[in-house]
């Protein structure tokens, strides 16, 4: 402060001393820089002036998350690691649904069948879905398979619901065809009952089941188990059923029964 108080002092002196000899005045220069010069300064000091500005990225630290990624990508591999080299049931289980996983396709069709279940029909916001009519959606034909190992005690009738299969005690129940859980509790008269929804929108139904191995909203493949047969009357027994557009129709119609 001191400094600039002592240049305004020199500067008039100056200035005094060349009106007293006749001389036009000095023009006047602060040592101060103007607005416009720092505005000036600062707009040539901005990145965007730089050239070449808009090519310079700024420097990452991706150390951390790549000691996150590394880490979390042993852990896994050793996971795997130790359910293959243990002799435990649940480690055989869970062998068993990686190697499946790993070997099976996607299923397009399934997940087409969540969303026309959950979602009311929300695929249709994709272009090749938009403006086409359930007449005109290719529908995939299904595999079937027997639900149990055994032979039919009473037949489908015109004014019945389903079949009745006798089967050997605690015999494995597996699902008929690929689809979705959508029940899996008791049923009145029906005991532990699983209802599986396929792709084409027609329903597989299993009562009169011991256990029951899988839950409501859990995809299902043809012959995954679904429990064991558990029997009415005293005898191993399952009743199965196959309903189409709301109605009970003959399960044979599609399923190799023996």
């Amino acid at each position: 402060m001191r400094e600039w108080a002592q240049g305004i002092r020199k500067r008039r002196e100056r200035q005094v001393r060349a009106i007293q000899q006749g001389q036009p005045p000095l023009p006047f220069r602060s040592s101060r820089p103007r607005a416009d010069r720092l505005d000036r300064r600062r707009e040539e000091s901005a990145p965007w002036n730089r050239p070449g500005w808009w090519t310079e990225e700024p420097k990452k630290n991706n150390t951390g998350r790549l000691l996150y990624q590394t880490f979390a990508a042993f852990l896994l591999l050793s996971f795997t690691y130790l359910v293959f080299q243990s002799d435990s049931t649940m480690s055989r289980r869970t062998q068993e649904w990686i190697s499946e996983a790993l070997h099976r396709d996607f299923n397009f069709a399934g997940v087409a069948e969540w969303y026309r279940t959950y979602a009311g029909g929300a695929e249709d916001f994709l272009p090749a879905f938009s403006g086409v009519t359930d007449n005109q959606r290719i529908k995939p034909t299904p595999s079937w398979y027997t639900p149990v190992k055994g032979r039919v005690a009473q037949p489908f009738a015109k004014d019945g619901r389903g079949v009745v299969i006798q089967a050997a005690n605690t015999a494995p129940v597996v699902a008929a065809s690929d689809g979705w859980v959508v029940f899996a509790g008791s049923k009145p008269g029906l005991g532990k009952t699983v209802v599986i929804r396929h792709a084409d929108g027609r329903e597989t139904w299993y009562g009169w089941l011991e256990t029951v191995r899988v839950r409501t909203k859990d995809w299902v493949t043809g012959k995954q188990l679904l429990g064991e047969i558990g029997g009415s009357g005293g005898r191993p027994l399952l009743y199965f059923a196959l309903r189409r557009n709301g109605t009970f129709v003959n399960p044979a119609e599609v399923i190799p029964f023996e």
